[in-house]
């Protein structure tokens, strides 16, 4: 039997190769959608660090992406980046006015920086459309009785309950309210002292 050349054998193999590597398809870059995507899936773990480099990249790719821009924002609140958790909440609102949750957002965290003008106009600005996270309402209504306003507060207080029965601390405050409001000026530490909100789903602003 004839025996093959090794030169022969190399050449043959680069060639082979060669031909394979031809037919493999080009590897895909994730999409913006397939980044946030898996952002969502780390979000969703607790993974936020990771999450907010997901988003970052799916707005870096589509800057006009307004779900990336909101979950980028709420991942920088996790991780108390607050400046950059505002900046990509009034992203998300630029590219869409009434983002719901981009206003309840913004709202509650501009209270939490004691920024009660903006947390004021975007709190109001919630309210009409129809929010039913009840720390809207709690957080409007501390503003409303720093003001002053002994009966919107009380109004706004009520709108909350209505929203949501279940969240104690609300009608705790409103009965509390009932009893105080007008007799004496409230204070603003309130707004230094607020909880940081809670974790929970895309559709309520400040979950997990």
């Amino acid at each position: 039997m004839r025996r093959v050349s090794p030169l022969i054998l190399v050449i043959l193999c680069l060639a082979l190769a060669t031909s394979c590597a031809r037919k493999l398809p080009p590897r895909m870059e994730p999409t913006a959608q397939e980044t946030f995507d898996a952002g969502l899936r780390d979000y969703s773990q607790e993974g936020f660090a990771p999450a907010m480099g997901k988003f970052e990249r799916a707005v870096a790719m589509s800057p006009s992406f307004v779900e990336a821009n909101y979950y980028l924002g709420l991942c920088a609140w996790k991780l108390n980046m607050l400046d950059h958790a505002r900046k990509a909440f009034i992203d998300t609102l630029n590219l869409n006015p009434n983002h719901i949750q981009a206003r309840e957002s913004l709202g509650i965290l501009s209270y939490n920086l004691s920024d009660l003008a903006e947390a004021k106009r975007n709190l109001e600005a919630a309210r009409l459309l129809n929010s039913i996270n009840p720390q809207v309402y709690q957080c409007l209504g501390r503003i409303y009785a720093l003001e002053g306003r002994c009966p919107e507060a009380l109004e706004v207080y009520q709108k909350g309950m209505q929203a949501d029965s279940s969240y104690q601390p609300l009608r705790t405050e409103y009965e509390n309210a009932k009893r105080t409001c007008g007799k004496s000026a409230p204070t603003a530490s309130g707004a230094r002292h607020w909880k940081k909100p809670r974790g929970g789903k895309a559709g309520k602003p400040v979950t997990s």
